[in-house]
């Protein structure tokens, strides 16, 4: 089995001169995002969702197996008890809208070849072999059907666990995916980040204002004590704006004091403009895993730069998934409509107070006059 084992990594860890496309159905396993995730029979798995396991997934790993090959318990062992332990969603879409490629630097392509039992051996080594690398539950992995057309150079996956690729010097390779544009001021990272505002950002700079309608998939970036949600906009024809908001994260406290703006020109490589805009007033600011809402428009501003966002609700930490945790409000508890209530029923009540003290003070006569007793006189002082 050992020998069997050593073979079949040798042999299946080069993948083909012509690196494979692929085709569905899918099956996808490995991550607790799956959890729950029901797919129709002929429906798809969400787009944006998708995106974001891409996004979350510490490595994606994506198998092609022949199409003829049937993948069932006698064929795939194996791979049926990874299966049994992982969270898994089937889908008999014939295609993926994005490719994870694009949104995980640790992605691979990974051809199976031979025969179906030197496949499911090879799969089952080599998603262990990113296990092992990346961590429990932390890779994802896709199985897809091949189709091979011409590529423009070879992919190779060392025995480290590393991938490298050669260029072939007689062609050009491809250009990369365009990424989709998503219409909407909600900038996600799965489970680690997520920004609502009510009404696109508005940004003005020297070059123009700039209302930022869509934007591409939200990224993260961690150092230490800083966290960062990077988000992409195509704001010209060969501009690109991107926003990065800044958060610091402290013991039991998380602001957000910062907003970075980046300016590219894509046909032109030297014309990049960068600033570094700070917050006017009270930084956003919630505990550990709350998130913080503001109806009153946040400005954060350097020099005439000025990016506008209306009506905000932010958490970078303690995320549930795609869910908020309990707001912390800015406007706080005692607004100015409470504190008049407050006054004016202060009022009511010391003027209730004085009224019953006088009505205590009344003494009634002790003494009262009848038939047969002498009338009572009073005598008055003037």
């Amino acid at each position: 089995m050992r020998l069997l084992l050593g073979l079949t990594l040798s042999l299946g860890i080069i993948c083909n001169a012509a690196l494979a496309h692929y085709s569905g159905p899918f099956l996808l396993w490995g991550v607790n995002e799956l959890k729950d995730i029901e797919v129709p029979a002929l429906g798809e798995l969400d787009d944006k969702f998708l995106r974001d396991v891409y996004s979350s997934a510490a490595a994606v790993v994506v198998f092609l197996r022949n199409g003829t090959t049937k993948l069932n318990d006698d064929n795939f062992p194996s791979f049926r008890r990874i299966i049994e332990k992982h969270e898994y969603v089937y889908s008999s879409q014939q295609e993926l809208v994005s490719n994870p490629l694009d949104y995980n630097v640790n992605a691979e392509i990974i051809n199976l070849v031979g025969s179906p039992s030197q496949q499911d051996v090879e799969l089952s080594a080599l998603y262990r072999d990113s296990v092992g690398n990346y961590g429990e539950r932390k890779v994802l992995g896709i199985l897809a059907n091949r189709w091979d057309e011409p590529h423009h150079g070879l992919h190779k996956r060392e025995a480290n666990g590393e991938t490298v690729a050669e260029s072939a010097s007689s062609t050009t390779p491809a250009a990369p995916t365009e990424e989709p544009e998503i219409d909407d001021a909600i900038y996600l990272v799965y489970k680690k980040g997520l920004i609502y505002i009510n009404s696109p950002p508005r940004i003005n700079t020297t070059d123009g204002f700039y209302t930022l309608n869509k934007h591409t998939v939200a990224t993260s970036d961690s150092r230490g004590k800083e966290f960062r949600i990077d988000v992409k906009f195509q704001v010209e024809d060969t501009i690109k704006l991107t926003l990065k908001f800044r958060f610091d994260i402290g013991s039991g406290y998380w602001t957000m004091p910062k907003v970075d703006v980046e300016l590219i020109d894509t046909k032109n490589s030297d014309w990049t403009k960068n600033y570094e805009l700070d917050i006017e007033g009270d930084a956003p600011y919630a505990p550990t895993n709350f998130s913080y809402s503001c109806s009153r428009p946040l400005v954060f501003r350097n020099g005439t730069t000025v990016l506008t966002l209306e009506n905000i609700q932010v958490q970078p930490t303690g995320l549930n998934g795609t869910r908020f945790g309990p707001a912390w409000d800015c406007i706080g508890f005692t607004t100015v409509p409470i504190w008049s209530g407050i006054f004016v029923t202060t009022i009511m009540a010391v003027a209730l107070a004085v009224a019953i003290c006088a009505i205590l003070d009344i003494k009634p006569p002790n003494r009262f006059e009848s038939r047969t007793g002498k009338q009572l006189t009073f005598t008055v002082q003037e």
